[in-house]
C-alpha cells in the first residue's frame, strides 16, 4: 500500500500491476499477521475476473486456478507470503469461497 492508499484501491492496482486486469474488488476482512520480522496487516479481497489473466512475470513465478478441495489439499505444502496461508484458511473457514469450486 501507498501512504494514504485504501486496502480497496491499493487492491485493485496490485491486480494490475500483477495480473493485468482492472476489476473491482470487495473488502472482506483485514488480519493482524504476527510471525515473522514484524506484524503486518493483510487485506482480504474478492474479485471477480472475466478475462484473461497476464501476469508479469517480474512479479508472479506461477499462477494457475484451483478448486476450494485442491486448495484446502495444498495450503500446507505450498510456499505462501507471510500471512497468506493464514489468510486463505481464515478465508476458506469463513464460508466466503464456498462457491468457488
Amino acid at each position: 500500500m501507498d501512504v494514504g492508499e485504501s486496502y480497496e484501491k491499493a487492491a485493485v492496482r496490485e491486480l494490475a500491476e500483477e495480473l493485468g486486469v482492472r476489476v473491482p474488488v470487495r473488502f472482506l476482512f483485514k488480519l493482524l499477521y504476527r510471525e515473522g520480522a514484524s506484524p503486518i496487516w493483510l487485506g482480504v479481497h474478492e474479485a471477480v475476473v472475466p478475462q484473461t489473466l497476464a501476469p508479469d512475470p517480474g512479479e508472479i513465478d506461477w499462477q494457475g486456478w484451483l478448486t476450494v478441495a485442491e486448495l484446502r489439499e495444498v495450503v500446507d505444502r505450498w510456499c505462501f507470503v507471510p500471512g497468506g496461508r493464514e489468510a486463505l484458511r481464515r478465508y476458506l473457514e469463513s464460508g466466503f469461497g464456498s462457491g468457488a469450486g
